[in-house]
């Protein structure tokens, strides 16, 4: 695809890909039509069409804006292509991001994993039908790419599949713990312009770290990252537990001491082997007091709401993209196994899985497929009238519901308060993830 940019249709106009910082960006329909307009003709050739002077002055604004985001040419024009899509009436036309399960094996055992017990056997997807599927996911904007496990490194391929992934347009991320990490392997993520490296811990201490992934981790994992930032820029993720709150500020800190760009913080779900780790699971007034602690920090630290489907800014007032009262699951992301069973969200587990990619198009899976349909037949308002607008975070986690609550259509206890009764609504509320941007920290 030429350009840095791709207008994918949706409903309620469009979203633009920018493939220089890998977010999107939605625009309603008048928007849409000026965009597409730019596409075919220069700012002259579309102002000369306008119905009056208030909408040529309207067109000019929005021009001079997105011109100095570089939005367009120097011939004035848009900076990429739109696809050829006929947008559903109420969904998206595909997913935003598509999380990855490329092994279904890791060389630790942790006792938050949601990943489940490892390994499982599958028969897993080959580098054709992996192909197959960057295709489909390229044709329907789909572009964010998640690679996950497992451990992502005990694939041998790993780095055919990335190459296959960015080859097809996509901005792939990758999670590992590090710990296979070879001077080789480091100097080939440097050679990729991954969007995301995650390299994950679980405290700021090998006491609380190792408390979860095992002894000695903390130590070996800080030695490959020594090794990693010779040659690859990487994040730290942080799992937030009742271990780990009292921490949060060092955790940050210590992800500027080793060299990351950033630091990555989402609560730990109750799913996988974390199931039988309950005590683990931070209250939400804790967690949330962790990410107040977190924009508490000096000023070097910016922190970011990010959406729940990759880590990017996200405003306390974003855009809406979906419209019940469901979190992003099978609205804005979906889950593939390593075998190829897509799933709204892999913490919804079997139960849920719609098809498989082997079978059947990602197209055909998100549109038609009955459980992808029942998630989002979810209430477009919360039946007590409490929430306000719950095309937000307010309609939280649906696997959270299922597995606290009996039901994916019940409301999230986490937020609600059923799992702690003397948890106190915080006057300040965030988002399920955050990241601290401590690229100040670094120069």
């Amino acid at each position: 695809m030429s350009g840095p940019l791709v207008l994918v249709p949706q409903f309620f106009g469009s979203l633009v890909f920018d493939r220089r910082t890998s977010r999107y960006l939605p625009f309603d329909a008048d928007a849409t039509t000026v965009l597409l307009a730019l596409r075919d003709a220069p700012i002259d050739a579309v102002l000369a069409t306008a119905r009056d002077d208030a909408h040529r002055e309207t067109i000019v604004r929005f021009f001079e804006h997105f011109y100095d985001l570089g939005f367009f040419t120097v011939g004035t024009r848009f900076a990429g292509v739109a696809l050829d899509l006929d947008p559903p009436a109420d969904h998206l036309v595909g997913p935003l991001a598509v999380h990855l399960e490329v092994v279904s094996a890791c060389n630790l055992t942790c006792t938050h994993c949601f990943a489940g017990d490892l390994p499982r056997r599958e028969r897993r997807l080959t580098l054709d039908d992996l192909d197959r599927l960057f295709a489909e996911m390229a044709a329907l904007g789909s572009f964010r790419l998640g690679l996950t496990g497992g451990e992502p490194l005990l694939r041998k391929d790993l780095f055919e599949i990335i190459d296959l992934a960015v080859g097809h347009g996509l901005a792939p991320c990758v999670t590992t713990n590090a710990l296979l990490l070879t001077e080789d392997i480091a100097r080939e993520f440097g050679r990729r312009d991954l969007v995301w490296l995650n390299v994950s811990l679980e405290g700021a201490t090998a006491a609380t770290n190792d408390r979860v992934r095992g002894e000695g981790t903390f130590d070996r994992v800080l030695d490959k990252l020594t090794l990693l930032r010779r040659h690859a820029r990487f994040t730290l993720a942080f799992t937030v537990m009742r271990t780990n709150v009292d921490e949060i500020d060092a955790c940050a800190r210590l992800a500027r001491d080793v060299g990351a760009d950033t630091a990555v913080f989402r609560p730990l779900y109750p799913v996988g082997v974390a199931t039988r780790h309950r005590e683990l699971m931070p209250s939400f007034a804790e967690y949330n007091a962790a990410l107040n602690t977190l924009a508490d920090l000096d000023e070097t630290v910016h922190l970011r709401q990010v959406d729940p489907f990759g880590p990017y800014s996200r405003a306390g007032t974003q855009s809406v993209v979906h419209q019940n009262y469901g979190c992003g699951a099978g609205n804005l992301v979906c889950s593939v196994s390593v075998s190829g069973d897509v799933n709204p969200c892999s913490f919804l587990g079997p139960a849920f899985v719609a098809a498989n990619v082997r079978d059947s198009t990602l197209a055909g899976i998100w549109r038609d497929s009955a459980g992808f349909r029942a998630i989002r037949a979810l209430p477009h308002t919360d039946p007590a009238g409490t929430r306000g607008n719950t095309a937000t975070f307010a309609g939280g986690c649906r696997a959270r519901a299922l597995v606290l609550n009996g039901s994916v259509n019940a409301p999230d206890p986490w937020i609600d308060g059923q799992v702690d009764l003397e948890r106190h609504t915080p006057a300040t509320v965030h988002n399920p993830l955050s990241i601290v941007d401590i690229s100040a920290w670094n120069r």
